[in-house]
């Protein structure tokens, strides 16, 4: 299986190569997609959360790094106009809330997730712990 990450159009004759060197004897699915998220997005993405579940209450009490996940990806696919769905807990015990795993965000999904969070955390009055060594590129 080859994997390419294509940048340019400068790409295209690289492309071009692995496909003439590939067994087209089996069909094959070739799938062009956005990159995931970055692992510098993802470490940020956790320190703001980190921060958050330290310093602000929700409902009366603090919650963990998950839960707080959780909330704030829900709340930011509402703004973005998805829906994350409420169904009956299979167990008969409430409802559970699927929403998208932050591990199948793009790169420009995850960065408007991040900057959501940091206003998020703006309006709470979030003291950051995590430097900013991108220039605010994630």
């Amino acid at each position: 299986m080859a994997e390419l990450i294509m940048r340019s159009m400068d790409d295209c004759q690289r492309l071009m190569g692995t496909l003439h060197s590939v067994d087209f004897t089996k069909p094959k699915k070739i799938v062009i997609k956005d990159l995931d998220r970055s692992g510098e997005q993802n470490k940020l993405l956790h320190k703001l959360l980190t921060d958050i579940a330290a310093q602000v209450q929700h409902a009366g009490r603090h919650w963990d790094v998950l839960i707080w996940k959780r909330l704030l990806t829900a709340a930011w696919l509402r703004e973005e106009g998805e829906t994350p769905q409420m169904i009956p807990a299979v167990d008969g015990n409430g409802f559970d809330v699927v929403y998208e795993r932050t591990s199948k965000l793009t790169v420009a999904q995850c960065q408007r997730l991040i900057e959501w969070v940091q206003a998020f955390g703006a309006e709470h009055q979030v003291r950051w712990t995590a430097k900013d060594h991108w220039g605010g590129r994630y």
